[in-house]
């Protein structure tokens, strides 16, 4: 009887790794922000929808069930949020995704701070950290993006 269950919990072993073999390597998509509107506010708490533009370089389309992400600027986290049921990305295509995303009122307040304290300061570097959930069996899929938003012209490098 022992001999039997080595045998089955070696078969369930390698079914387990031969599942984990076939998971296909995933690059991270490129996510380029295309718009920012102003909606209602909630509360004291202000509200945006990002407009994004996501380009799949995968060989398979990315079901995208949720995004995690945060936005900072100067080094003050002024965003975040989880945006559910996002549109699937076509294999090795693009498209728009909008994400509804809410500021943090006192470190929105925190950074106006940081900004009126040097106020010849044209640019301001900004960092936007996400995490793709494509589906149950696949890895999350990380996306960074840094660079610098001129204050004046809202010009985004």
């Amino acid at each position: 009887m022992l001999k039997w269950c080595r045998y089955v919990l070696a078969g369930i072993a390698l079914t387990l790794a031969g599942c984990a073999a076939l998971q296909p390597k995933l690059e991270a998509p490129t996510v380029a922000v295309n718009s920012v509107k102003v909606l209602p506010g909630q509360g004291l708490n202000m509200r945006f929808l990002i407009g994004l533009h996501v380009q799949n370089p995968n060989s398979i389309p990315l079901p995208i069930h949720g995004v995690n992400y945060t936005v900072a600027l100067a080094d003050q986290q002024v965003v975040s949020g989880n945006a559910q049921n996002q549109p699937t990305i076509p294999a090795h295509g693009e498209q728009d995704v909008e994400i509804e995303a809410v500021a943090d009122l006192m470190n929105g307040l925190s950074l106006a701070n940081a900004l009126l304290s040097n106020p010849l300061q044209q640019e301001v570097p900004y960092a936007v950290k996400a995490s793709v959930d494509v589906g149950a069996f696949l890895p999350n899929i990380p996306v960074w993006k840094n660079g610098t938003v001129n204050l004046a012209t809202g010009a985004v490098r």
